[in-house]
């Protein structure tokens, strides 16, 4: 019997040999701080696009601040837009903050300073400097709630009353609501 040439088992069955396969991930070293010579920190080290449409150093942030400018409000639809939009922004940024709290939280808890400034009490500092961060990812989600209670307002006090008079000036009743608890 012979070996496939593609690194493959024999009668296909399942190794934990070499494996044939075209994807390759990329990666992309990102510069933080003070430039080192030719780039001035940033993003500078990413050179692909984001899929954003706009320049090749936009991240996911970036791009849904673009996308909320972009908006031009001409009608209901865009003022719905630009709500889900900017909540999506306040959703991704809650995380992001988040998670870099929580990151920041563990690295300074670790912390192994001079025996008679640190000791036991860096998992305490840790938890007071990582909170500031936690505050901002909580600013970060009222942004998004907000939107969304701005889009609910609208709808409540624009769109509503629209459709309730068209329905008068029509002679048409309102169809039957969701309701709890009635007859």
């Amino acid at each position: 019997m012979s070996t496939p040439t593609n690194g493959a088992p024999p009668n296909g069955a399942p190794s934990g040999g070499p494996t044939r396969h075209t994807h390759k991930e990329r990666t992309y070293n990102v510069n933080f701080g003070p430039g080192n010579g030719n780039h001035s920190g940033g993003n500078a080290g990413f050179s692909g696009d984001s899929g954003g449409g706009g320049a090749a150093d936009r991240h996911q942030g970036d791009r849904l601040i673009h996308a909320i400018e972009r908006i031009e409000i001409r009608n209901d639809k865009d003022i719905i837009a630009m709500a889900k939009a900017i909540n999506h922004l306040g959703r991704e940024l809650y995380l992001i903050l988040g998670m870099r709290a929580e990151e920041l939280n563990g690295v300074l808890s670790q912390y192994k300073g001079k025996w008679y400034t640190f000791g036991a009490q860096s998992r305490i500092k840790a938890r007071l400097v990582s909170a500031h961060l936690k505050v901002s990812a909580e600013a970060a989600k009222a942004l998004g709630v907000g939107a969304l209670k701005m889009a609910h307002a609208f709808d409540r006090h624009f769109v509503k009353p629209e459709q309730e008079a068209k329905q008068k000036r029509n002679g048409k009743t309102a169809r039957p609501t969701f309701t709890i608890g009635e007859d």
